[in-house]
Order: C-alpha cells, then sequence, then structure tokens
C-alpha cells in the first residue's frame, strides 16, 4: 500500500506538543497503469463503480490527475492515455509510488 509519510505540526499551544497530521493513504495497493483508450481523462477500475471520481497522484512528480471511472476492467485504477499522459513522467508508462483518493 503506498503511503506518504505523516508531516509533523506544531500546535500553538505553548506547551511544546506537536500534532501530526494525518498521512493520506492510497485506495489501491501497488502501480498505476494505462490502457489505450482514448478520449479524455479517465479510469476503469474493477473497485468503484461507474461514475466515481478519483484523485491520482504520481509521488515521484506531484503531478496530480482527477477522473472518473467509465467502466470495469482488471485493476484497482487503469487510467487511460490521456489521464496517464497528465500524471506519468516521460518515458514511462506507470506510476509505481502514488495515491489513489476516492473524492466526495
Amino acid at each position: 500500500m503506498a503511503v506518504v509519510a505523516s508531516a509533523v505540526v506544531a500546535v500553538g499551544t505553548g506547551l511544546g506538543f506537536a500534532e501530526t497530521a494525518p498521512a493520506r493513504q492510497s485506495v489501491c495497493p501497488g502501480s498505476v497503469t494505462f490502457s489505450a483508450e482514448g478520449g479524455g481523462p479517465a479510469a476503469t477500475s474493477d473497485r468503484f463503480a461507474v461514475g466515481t471520481r478519483l484523485r491520482v497522484t504520481n509521488l515521484d512528480n506531484g503531478r496530480v490527475v482527477t477522473v472518473s471511472v467509465v467502466g470495469p476492467s482488471g485493476s484497482c485504477v487503469l487510467l487511460n492515455a490521456a489521464a496517464m499522459e497528465l500524471v506519468r513522467e516521460p518515458g514511462k508508462n506507470v506510476v509505481r509510488r502514488n495515491v489513489v483518493e476516492v473524492l466526495r
């Protein structure tokens, strides 16, 4: 499971205590890959219903894409070509270090 390390944020209590901000956890363990499907940025999924909105963050370059699930696939999240182009690093067709979040 991809997890972003927690950040420590000082609390203004004057007592020297610190509070740890909650880490963002990915709802999809493992790598995010893509299909050659065309169209605007979208995804397919074996875990989320059609219409579910997801935010995919590439932790290696900080790029983010928001997509809607448009159909089923054999992966937790399979981005189409347009979505992958927005988050991938040049020459790479997989996002290994990522966070996938369900948007409400």
